[in-house]
């Protein structure tokens, strides 16, 4: 029997070694010789742990990413062979399962247009297909929804289950490349002079890391959650999704008792707080006093969003206003901001607070065009009266119609 069936730390560490050497360029055929009977053993959780452990080695993030492909594609064999986790199709999973194949559908549908478009005999013809492909891919905005309640909802529930949690920064990264190569795309599909040579790469790229995505949250990710994630757990996160939406299917319907309790509660510190009785809890700014309800009330209605982060990098707030720029779900209470964003800009994150707290700076602005919007983002840090460092705000409004204001308005119209 080998050693490598039950000893899942042996397994582990020599798979792990397998992926490293192979990063670092070391002869593929010779590893799997050395790795075999790990390779043939494996299961879910150790790619998941392995991947871990990758990623802690602070390599690359794309050459962490071409080497994991390399990897998966010779685990590909002993991967399949443990089953697809089966759930209800209302389980937070079986919804994520639903709009995969519902993606699979429409990439399916892609294909032909794509060989036609490669043997059209006259320019009507490839400009139809073009156009035709072109609409479809536009529509795949609505798979945003799929991989928004995976970033905002399901990582960080993960994250707080499962400790070897890092695997989850390289799909976060996967999935940029994905809204990446679609916004390539559709501009190439959009040129006058169509590069053909181009655009076929291109829909090539993206619909490699679409068919990647599904495979690894399917036979690998999910798995792993179904028995790491906390039963009860999974309908707070069906009910957080309702506010985000859904892609290319109808919004499900949930029913459960736990999730009407939950909500009347949450947690500070350890300690458990009845939101109803908080609400009418006076609040005492020095100029003025209003109820927690009133405070929120005013919080939400103002034209902003603003998310806070204390003094250890950890999200304790954010406002809930009417038109809200980017996903929030309180799954990110009490998460690192750091784990709050793909693993690109992390490192603007750690510069940004550091500057906080030395005390090189108390602000700092960006800004960016997002569906059509002018979008001003400003971060500020929070200080005491003695000048302590105590965490920072995020401030996001829209611009785009107030940087048009010209004259004077006077009157109420």
């Amino acid at each position: 029997m080998s050693e490598f069936i039950n000893n899942n730390a042996a397994r582990i560490d020599s798979l792990f070694q397998f992926c490293l050497d192979l990063i670092k360029g070391k002869n593929g055929k010779e590893l799997i010789e050395a790795h075999q009977e790990a390779i043939d053993h494996l299961c879910p959780n150790d790619i998941i742990q392995v991947v871990h452990k990758l990623v802690e080695e602070d390599l690359a993030m794309d050459d962490l990413k071409i080497g994991i492909n390399k990897s998966l594609n010779v685990f590909h064999n002993a991967i399949i062979s443990h089953e697809k986790p089966e759930v209800d199709s209302n389980h937070f999973l079986g919804i994520l399962m639903q709009e995969n194949r519902e993606l699979e559908k429409r990439l399916g549908e892609i294909k032909p247009l794509v060989k036609s478009f490669n043997k059209a005999e006259t320019e009507d013809d490839l400009k139809k297909d073009l156009r035709e492909i072109h609409s479809r891919i536009e529509g795949f905005a609505e798979f945003e929804k799929h991989y928004s309640r995976k970033e905002n909802i399901f990582f960080p529930y993960f994250e707080n289950q499962y400790p070897e949690y890092k695997c989850l920064g390289v799909m976060w990264s996967i999935h940029d490349d994905i809204r990446r190569l679609r916004k390539e795309l559709l501009q190439a599909l959009a040129t006058e002079q169509s590069d053909l040579k181009l655009i076929n790469k291109l829909i090539g790229d993206l619909f490699f890391l679409k068919y990647t995505i599904i495979f690894r949250e399917e036979y690998l990710l999910f798995p792993v959650a179904l028995n790491a994630v906390s039963s009860d757990l999974w309908d707070e996160m069906n009910q957080q999704s309702l506010e985000v939406g859904f892609s290319f299917i109808d919004p499900p319907v949930f029913t459960s008792d736990r999730k009407s309790k939950k909500s009347k509660s949450f947690s500070f510190e350890g300690k458990e707080l009845d939101a109803k009785q908080l609400g009418n809890t006076i609040l005492n700014f020095d100029t003025g006093l209003m109820t927690l309800d009133q405070a929120m009330m005013l919080l939400n209605h103002l034209p902003v969003d603003i998310t806070m982060i204390d003094e250890n990098d950890r999200v304790r707030f954010f406002s809930n206003p009417k038109d809200r720029f980017f996903t929030r779900s309180k799954a990110i209470i009490g998460r690192t901001v750091q784990n709050c964003h793909p693993p690109e800009s992390v490192h603007i994150v750690d510069e940004l607070l550091k500057a906080f707290k030395s005390g090189a700076k108390d602000s700092e602005p960006f800004w960016i065009q997002m569906q059509g919007r002018f979008i001003l983002i400003q971060y500020f840090a929070l200080r005491d009266d003695e000048g302590n460092y105590k965490g920072c705000i995020e401030v996001s409004q829209d611009l785009t119609d107030l940087k048009n204001l010209e004259g004077e308005k006077r009157l109420m119209e």
